[in-house]
């Protein structure tokens, strides 16, 4: 078999009574985080804008936007929703792939199942295996390397999941789920250069894996074929084309023994994860400062990708440029003492104090946490003042399943991102229904409750 065929052999048979208890939790909670990631990222106004686009088009209208209520075509539906599950920077990842699985997953999940309304059993089966396929695929292509060379797997791993997704909510059988794997990666594409000049598109990046992946899956129902060695080919197999030093072992490693999917880092912060160790070593000694004038200099020590992704912005010009800026992120921090939403919002990254405060910072590349990388994702913040210096190490931040957020942390957070588009009562009623989903026959309640949009008073 080649790895694509071990895969689709597995994937194709596994089935939910095979899920352990631990996974079946992980993934609710990865459920109710990426949902609540993506009512807020609705709220946008480039996921608006996106479905005011969309809505003139003169296509069959087939699928529901998540917090907008807008019908489109699934096509645009899945990039619709793909985007706002990325758009607010509060989506999980994984440590070893350096993939976004929620933001591609469940919004593949929630636009394919209005219109297939499986059990609650089968939509959560769906939600593991794109989970477990997309976070394989990253584990084994080597996300530093991938990464290095401008890839962000979050797209490229992502189509996999989606069409993994979509392919066991149709109950494709093996050789299908091969094509499927196999015409998703040659649709697999998604570039690191919007962080050149703070360009928006990365949202856009979850939403066409969605609708790639989906692609994938209807080129299946036409006939088309996939090659069975997208992933190891030497001639154009996309490990060899986009990465070095990668393992076609981890991808299939213990697999229905191991599942990725019960170690997604959740993010309390609403910024790159590569910035959350820095602004919670921040918050640690803003406790410990008496006046932030005093401070004449930070350093931060930490790994290579974390530089390059989030070490070279002092001044952001825009949101998305802020969210990827380390200096702004502890200014921020240290002057607000979080670093959620409104900490990024147009208005408040042009403040002059965290701008002085931001151009104080300088990130450093450190070995002894780029040697621990991706396993840990550390740092070592510096506070220098005119009478002393402030000193915080961070291994793995709030968040890591080192340092988990708790259940009723999922939960609250889930409340802060999608009371104002639901209310609260709705907001309940959604986490209620997840809590027992397994034992729901079907899930067109849940799909009804993201698609009611009154707020209560």
């Amino acid at each position: 078999m080649t790895i694509t065929e071990e895969l689709a052999n597995y994937y194709s048979q596994l089935t939910f009574d095979d899920l352990p208890k631990e996974v079946v939790k992980e993934a609710k909670l990865s459920l109710i985080d990426s949902l609540g990631c993506m009512l807020a990222g609705s709220q946008t106004v480039e996921v608006k804008n996106l479905v005011s686009h969309y809505s003139h088009k003169n296509e069959e209208e087939t699928a529901s936007t998540v917090g907008l209520g807008d019908k489109l075509s699934k096509y645009n539906a899945l990039i619709v929703n793909g985007a706002a599950g990325h758009a607010v920077e509060m989506d999980d990842v994984h440590k070893q792939a350096k993939a976004h699985a929620g933001a591609v997953i469940v919004p593949t999940l929630v636009t394919e199942a209005e219109n297939h309304n499986p059990s609650g059993k089968q939509f959560l089966l769906s939600l593991v295996i794109g989970y477990e396929v997309m976070l394989r695929i990253g584990r084994g292509l080597n996300a530093t390397e991938h990464r290095k060379k401008g890839w962000h797997a979050t797209s490229t791993c992502g189509t996999f999941g989606a069409a993994a997704t979509i392919s066991s909510l149709n109950n494709f059988n093996e050789q299908e789920y091969v094509d499927a794997f196999g015409l998703a990666g040659t649709q697999s594409s998604g570039l690191w250069a919007f962080s050149k000049d703070g360009a928006n598109s990365k949202m856009f990046h979850a939403g066409m894996a969605a609708m790639n992946g989906y692609l994938a899956t209807d080129l299946v129902k036409a006939g088309l074929e996939g090659s069975a060695h997208i992933l190891e080919a030497e001639d154009g197999g996309i490990f060899n084309a986009t990465s070095n030093n990668y393992s076609f072992e981890k991808v299939t490693e213990k697999i229905g023994v191991e599942f990725l999917s019960t170690d997604m880092t959740r993010k309390p912060f609403s910024c790159c994860r590569s910035m959350h160790p820095a602004i919670e070593a921040a918050l640690e000694i803003r406790n410990t400062l008496t006046d932030l004038e005093d401070i004449t200099s930070i350093k931060v020590h930490t790994y290579e990708v974390a530089k390059m992704q989030c070490g070279l912005v002092k001044t952001p010009k825009n949101t998305l440029d802020a969210k990827f800026s380390i200096p702004y992120g502890i200014a921020v921090a240290l002057v607000d003492g979080q670093a959620l939403l409104n900490q990024f919002s147009d208005r408040r990254i042009k403040d002059q104090e965290l701008q002085t405060l931001a151009n104080k910072v300088d990130v450093l590349v450190d070995d002894s946490f780029d040697s621990e990388y991706p396993m840990n994702w550390g740092c070592k913040v510096e506070v220098e003042t005119q009478g002393e210096t402030f000193t915080y190490t961070i291994k793995n931040a709030k968040g890591d399943p080192d340092n988990p957020l708790s259940k009723e942390e999922v939960y609250e957070k889930f409340k802060y991102l999608s009371k104002d588009v639901l209310g609260e009562s709705k907001c309940n009623e959604i986490i209620n229904f997840i809590e027992n989903i397994e034992e729901q026959g079907d899930v067109k309640n849940l799909i009804k409750l993201l698609n009611k949009y009154e707020v209560s008073v």
